[in-house]
């Protein structure tokens, strides 16, 4: 027999009955779905599977509206989450950043389902004409390139999570690399002579980058302790940079960070040219002390490159960043016959690649010396037939 409350019967015709409640009562009748079998347990196992399904259905009914209704702001949220402790903390500052400035206003309170490919080119776009907070006009497009890495990224992520089906193609982004600063010869020969006739710890900083390349950040970071005087290197191991401060509670919206370099491969050991050598090392001060300001506190890359630029009017030297040093010491490198793959690992960079396509640039002089080594048969035959003629 049939346990009481399962509404399992046996009917008189030999066979059993199950019956199960559909929906809400109308006009006060129930309505039920009823299952037949020969025994006690096979009717009962139809009911059983049949409520198993019922369920399975309504699960998924409802686990695709929450799909569909799922806010991109709140996958952000649980990105953001999951990429905090696997990143650099300059890393996830600039991605917050990113997010809270670009991508949620904009983007935040759409369905994930709706970020079409052609809903993130408008973006892009608007983006690229209009992204800027200040007055309104246009990002360059290295940012607008971020962005749409980090939209990939968080598509990406809803994808794993099963909110979406798969990740939308993205509209590509050209990013153009901006023409490099380098100093000329004679720009090189006027900021060197006012460096020595300074002669201040700032000073130091500058020619590091213009005979190791090194980056501003990594300058800022250096101290006394990171030079071996005995075999005449400097080692670099961390970068000095300003990051925006995305804890709400901090009383100022950034702040400076000192940290090991993003890559590997800028972790390394620079030979100084003798020359340098010997002079840092006759103005060597306590281990503790970082090289830019002769003291235990340090000078940040804004108050750097504000103190370059008025240094280079000094010397009569047009406008560069702080950046065209390191260019112009991979372009003298070349010009002199350095090697590729120690001035890759000098520059810091992962591979050959990237020390050819960004930054060296041999410079009009040295383009001029490589093609007038070309041998010129037009010249000897115009030669040769101003010679007929002279002897007709």
């Amino acid at each position: 027999m049939g346990r009481r409350g399962e509404n399992i019967r046996k009917r008189v015709d030999g066979r059993w009955e199950a019956r199960i409640v559909q929906g809400s009562p109308v006009k006060g009748k129930t309505n039920y779905k009823y299952l037949y079998a020969r025994s006690y347990q096979e009717v009962r196992n139809r009911k059983l599977e049949f409520l198993q399904n019922i369920s399975s259905q309504k699960s998924e009914a409802n686990f695709r509206k929450e799909r569909s209704e799922t806010k991109l702001r709140e996958v952000t949220g649980d990105w953001l989450n999951r990429k905090k402790p696997l990143v650099k903390e300059s890393t996830f500052a600039c991605y917050a950043v990113m997010v809270e400035t670009h991508i949620l206003p904009e983007l935040g309170e759409l369905d994930i389902s709706e970020l079409t490919s052609e809903r993130m080119a408008a973006f892009l776009m608007d983006r690229k004409q209009h992204g800027r907070k200040r007055n309104g006009g246009s990002l360059s497009n290295k940012t607008v390139s971020d962005l749409k890495a980090i939209l990939k990224q968080i598509l990406s992520f809803a994808e794993s999570c099963g909110l979406i089906d798969s990740v939308p193609d993205c509209p590509s982004v050209c990013v153009r690399q901006p023409p490099i600063s380098v100093l000329t010869r004679q720009e090189q020969s006027k900021l060197e002579a006012l460096l020595m006739q300074e002669d201040r710890p700032f000073s130091l900083g500058i020619l590091l980058s213009l005979y190791g390349g090194l980056r501003i950040g990594e300058v800022c970071a250096l101290r006394w302790k990171d030079f071996d005087f005995q075999n005449g290197t400097v080692q670099v191991s961390h970068t000095l940079f300003r990051i925006s401060d995305i804890n709400k509670k901090a009383g100022s919206k950034t702040k400076v960070v000192i940290s090991k370099p993003k890559t590997d491969s800028s972790l390394r050991e620079i030979p100084l040219p003798t020359p340098i050598f010997h002079y840092l090392k006759e103005r060597r001060q306590n281990s503790e002390v970082y090289l830019l300001t002769g003291t235990k506190k340090y000078m940040e890359p804004r108050v750097c490159r504000e103190r370059f630029g008025r240094l280079l009017q000094r010397a009569g030297v047009a406008r560069h960043t702080w950046h065209a040093l390191r260019h112009t010491f991979a372009t003298r490198c070349v010009e002199n016959g350095v090697d590729l793959k120690s001035l890759s690992e000098i520059m810091g960079h992962s591979n050959i690649r990237i020390t050819l396509q960004r930054y060296v640039h041999p410079s009009m002089d040295s383009k001029k010396e490589q093609v007038n080594k070309l041998p010129c048969a037009f010249a000897n035959g115009q030669n040769r037939g101003q010679g007929n003629r002279e002897s007709a």
